[in-house]
């Protein structure tokens, strides 16, 4: 028989392969915290609340929005820069109960290799004053930065993202970052605080 631990990992391997977010959130979202201090707005939109990722959201100036990707527990949104190889993107999921980062950033991986054939972890770190994982990881098409945040039965992997055969455009990447740190989620991001400096900078 197997493992109670491995039917634990299997169970939530299954349910992420609906990866994603239902219309609703399941359980209430607790604030995010952001940075002390805030990358500047420069070249940046202004903020602005995204119902379908359930975030703030502060896409940079004059990237493409892409179509918005979603399943029944999923979506993805997009924003590309003019040169095409920047993105900056907010994924909004559901989880079938709260499990740590571990397991999610294993099941990350393993549909980025399933998805582009290979994928390397190159870094990863917790962020205490943001409350969650930053990571790198390269695969055979993109490399991405994510911030990936879990609160309860919800979470989010807001990115800034590169061609990995392409050279880096140092200046997209940096407004794909900034607005990767700007971007604030779950309820408190609709609160009329966020539209301003949040509590405490």
């Amino acid at each position: 028989m197997l493992s109670r631990r491995t039917c634990i990992v299997l169970l939530i391997a299954w349910q992420l392969a609906l990866l994603g977010c239902a219309n609703q959130p399941r359980h209430a979202s607790l604030p995010t915290t952001l940075p002390t201090t805030l990358p500047e707005m420069t070249g940046l939109s202004e903020a602005a609340y995204l119902d379908a990722v359930h975030a703030m959201v502060t896409p940079p100036l004059g990237w493409r929005k892409d179509p918005l990707k979603s399943s029944s527990r999923h979506t993805n949104q997009v924003w590309v820069s003019p040169g095409g190889t920047t993105a900056y993107g907010v994924i909004h999921f559901s989880l079938p109960f709260p499990v740590g980062y571990e397991p999610v950033l294993w099941y990350f991986m393993r549909e980025m290799r399933r998805v582009e054939g290979e994928a390397v972890l190159l870094s990863k770190q917790w962020d205490p004053n943001l409350r969650a994982m930053r990571f790198v990881a390269q695969g055979r098409q993109y490399t991405v930065r994510p911030n990936l945040i879990l609160r309860g039965f919800e979470g989010w992997a807001i990115y800034a993202g590169t061609l990995t055969d392409r050279p880096i455009n140092l200046e997209e990447l940096d407004l794909a970052e900034r607005a990767r740190e700007r971007t604030m989620t779950g309820r408190v991001a609709a609160t009329p605080v966020a539209a301003g400096d949040h509590p405490g900078k």
